[in-house]
């Protein structure tokens, strides 16, 4: 019984004190970490990119509007959501037909437009009343663009989702009074 006992204690000890392995050990305590933080990261880049490539189309789309390139072309909302589309899709892969909602309205005053009527209730994005209303000359004009982004990390989806159904809308929202075009 004690030749046991001083065995497993010696065999203990010897496998305290050795350190052949410990890089092994290490990188597999490490690993887990790294990859979450890289998805992470990943995740936030692509949201980020996305975000900035709608932001960069609002502001290409509200040009002709605020121009009035787009009511003197004769552009309907079709045509301005095509446009739209076709600005944030030349660096992404997305579905403007699902998940883009176009809404351009006009206003008697820069305070009446400031009141921001959120689309997003009880964590439901509310898909009904955005619309394109035609402008004219000196209105008070904002466009607002949203996008359904479907977080792409399942294990992410509650950080960074903000309606149900791992989602989160992207929007871009534009302020400014039309040119005196003709």
């Amino acid at each position: 019984m004690f030749a046991q006992n001083l065995f497993k204690r010696l065999t203990l000890r010897r496998f305290a004190k050795s350190r052949s392995g410990v890089a092994a050990v290490e990188f597999a305590l490490v690993l887990g970490p790294f990859f979450l933080l890289t998805f992470a990261l990943a995740e936030v880049a692509m949201i980020g990119f996305a975000q900035t490539s709608l932001d960069n189309g609002v502001s290409s789309v509200a040009r002709l509007v605020r121009t009035g390139q787009a009511q003197n072309g004769g552009m309907g909302e079709a045509q301005i959501k095509a446009r739209l589309c076709q600005e944030i899709s030349d660096l992404l892969a997305v579905d403007c037909e699902a998940n883009l909602f176009l809404d351009v309205n006009s206003f008697a005053s820069f305070s009446a437009a400031s009141q921001n009527n959120s689309p997003i209730q009880n964590g439901e994005f509310e898909e009904a009343g955005h619309a394109y209303r035609a402008t004219q000359a000196s209105d008070i004009v904002v466009v607002r663009a949203y996008y359904r982004w479907h977080v792409m990390t399942p294990m992410f989806q509650p950080v960074f989702q903000n309606v149900n159904g791992g989602n989160r809308i992207l929007v871009a929202t534009l302020m400014f009074r039309n040119e005196p075009f003709q």
